[in-house]
């Protein structure tokens, strides 16, 4: 591309990219709410869950076993406030970096590839906590979550 259409293109690339961080910072912003807010609808019914594990598998755990996981949580929740803090701090990064001249989109690039690890992070975290709990049921309690999973996906389909 000659310099003159890198000129033209380069305003749209970056209305796009903006475009995808905000849409990433979304995501991020609605998965992080719903953990500290307690979670979607269907689990904050319950006073026993806080949310920590939403959607078909959050439903599917008792109460009590809603309670032990948010127990985890608790146990590790400086960690998740300290990624927060970082998760917020990207959206300034990439601010400042879309207003640099002469663009430099590898500068950008390596600021969502720090995002990405960051959620990444935060969803393995999650699915540990999910998963230590499953890992503690008897195999009598990990049928009944297994049945309650199958019948909260095919609520879900509906």
């Amino acid at each position: 591309m000659d310099d003159k259409n890198t000129k033209k293109a380069l305003p749209w690339m970056r209305i796009l990219l903006v475009a995808s961080l905000a849409a990433n910072l979304l995501i991020v912003g609605v998965v992080a709410g719903a953990m500290w807010s307690g979670g979607p609808k269907t689990v904050k019914r319950d006073p026993g869950g806080r949310g920590i594990v939403a959607g078909p598998y959050g439903r599917a755990f008792s109460k009590e076993e809603r309670a032990e996981i948010r127990r985890s949580f608790e146990e590790r929740k400086p960690w998740f406030d300290e990624t927060r803090r970082k998760m917020r701090g990207f959206g300034q990064e990439i601010a400042t970096a879309v207003r640099v001249e002469p663009f430099d989109g590898d500068a950008i690039r390596a600021i969502l590839v720090r995002q990405r690890e960051i959620q990444n992070a935060l969803q393995d975290e999650g699915q540990n906590l999910m998963l230590e709990r499953v890992e503690a049921m008897t195999p009598e309690q990990r049928a009944a979550f297994a049945d309650r999973l199958e019948k909260a996906l095919r609520a879900g389909k509906r």
